[in-house]
C-alpha cells in the first residue's frame, strides 16, 4: 500500500475548504491508509511542502483548486512520485483536463486506485504550469479577480473581464516559434496544455496533456464591441473562428515586448510588466492519478 501525503489549501473555495480536512482524515482512517496532512499557511508555501514531501511519501496529493495544483506541481516536477487532486476550488480546470472527477468523494476513491498516466507540464522561464499560461488581456483580468469577494466560480471570470474591458491597453508584442515571426499589438495569447481557463472558458479547445505539444490562441487587438460581441461564444471555444484569431501548435515559443505584457500560469498572477519570456513544452514530466478507463 502506497504513502499519501495531503497538502490542503485552506483559502481555496474562497476559504470553504477548510472544513474539509476532517473529512479528508476521516476517509484516510477509514481505508487505514498511511498518510499526512498538512494545511498550508500561504501563497507559496505548498511548493515548499510538497518539495519535501516527495523524499518521504509516493503520492503527493493536491486538496484545492488550480492555484493549489500549480504550487504542488511546481514543487514535485522532476521526482518519481505519484500525483493526485482532491478538487474544492472554483475553477478545476486541470482537474477537467485530466478527467478527474470534481466531486471530492469519487476523486478521493480515484486517488486510491493508484491508477495513472503520465502527462505534459508547460514550463516558463524557470515555472512550471500543468493546465495553461495567459498573456495580455486574461492576466489583467486574473488581477481583477484577486478583489473578487462575494462571487464563485464562472462569475468572477466574468465580472472580472467586464471590469477588465474599459482600462485594458493592448500591448504591442513581439513572439517566434516554429517559422513564425510576427509582431504587432495583440489582445492576448494563450498557451495551453489543458482546454480551459477561467473555469471552463475554452481559451484552446483543441490542446490534450499527453500530445508532447503546447497549443496556442492568439488574438489580435479587439475593440470593445468585439469583445462583447464574442464573450459567450469563447466559453464553448467558437471563438477559434474570428478572423482575428489564430490557433496552432508548438514544443517552444518566445514572447518579447519593449513595453512589458502582464502574465499569469493556471491563474495564478505572475506580473503585469514582463518583457521577455520563453515558453516550452516537458513532455511526458507529471504522473497523475486518474480514473481507469
Amino acid at each position: 500500500m502506497a504513502n499519501f501525503k495531503f497538502i490542503l489549501n485552506p483559502a481555496a473555495a474562497r476559504g470553504k475548504s477548510a472544513r474539509l480536512k476532517d473529512v479528508v482524515r476521516e476517509l484516510c482512517h477509514e481505508r487505514m491508509i498511511d498518510f499526512d496532512l498538512q494545511v498550508t499557511d500561504g501563497p507559496q508555501e505548498a511548493i515548499e511542502i510538497a518539495q519535501k514531501a516527495t523524499q518521504d511519501f509516493e503520492c503527493i496529493v493536491a486538496v484545492g483548486g488550480d492555484g493549489t495544483v500549480h504550487e504542488v506541481v511546481n514543487g514535485i516536477m522532476g521526482k518519481k512520485v505519484k500525483f493526485g487532486v482532491l478538487p474544492i476550488g472554483s475553477g478545476n480546470d486541470f482537474v477537467k483536463a485530466a478527467g478527474i472527477p470534481r466531486n471530492f468523494i469519487t476523486a478521493f476513491d480515484t486517488v486510491m486506485a493508484l491508477n495513472t498516466k503520465l502527462v505534459d507540464v508547460g514550463k516558463a522561464g524557470n515555472l512550471y504550469f500543468p493546465n495553461g499560461f495567459g498573456i495580455g488581456f486574461d492576466a489583467w483580468v486574473v488581477q481583477a479577480s484577486l478583489n473578487v469577494k462575494r462571487l464563485r466560480g464562472n462569475a468572477i471570470y466574468l465580472y472580472s473581464v467586464l471590469k477588465t474591458i474599459y482600462k485594458y491597453k493592448t500591448p504591442v508584442i513581439h513572439y517566434t516559434y516554429n517559422d513564425v515571426d510576427y509582431e504587432g499589438k495583440i489582445f492576448m495569447l494563450t498557451v495551453g496544455n489543458g482546454t480551459s481557463m477561467g473555469g471552463g472558458f475554452k481559451l484552446t479547445p483543441f490542446a490534450q496533456l499527453d500530445d508532447g505539444l503546447l497549443d496556442l490562441t492568439i488574438i489580435r487587438d479587439l475593440s470593445k464591441w468585439e469583445i462583447y460581441h464574442n464573450l459567450y461564444s469563447v466559453y464553448f471555444g467558437k471563438h477559434v473562428n474570428m478572423p482575428q484569431v489564430k490557433v496552432d501548435k508548438t514544443t517552444k515559443i518566445k514572447i518579447e515586448s519593449d513595453e512589458g505584457f502582464a502574465a499569469h500560469a493556471d491563474g495564478e498572477l505572475l506580473s503585469l510588466n514582463i518583457r521577455s519570456l520563453e515558453i516550452l513544452i516537458v513532455p511526458k514530466a507529471l504522473e497523475v492519478i486518474v480514473p481507469k478507463e
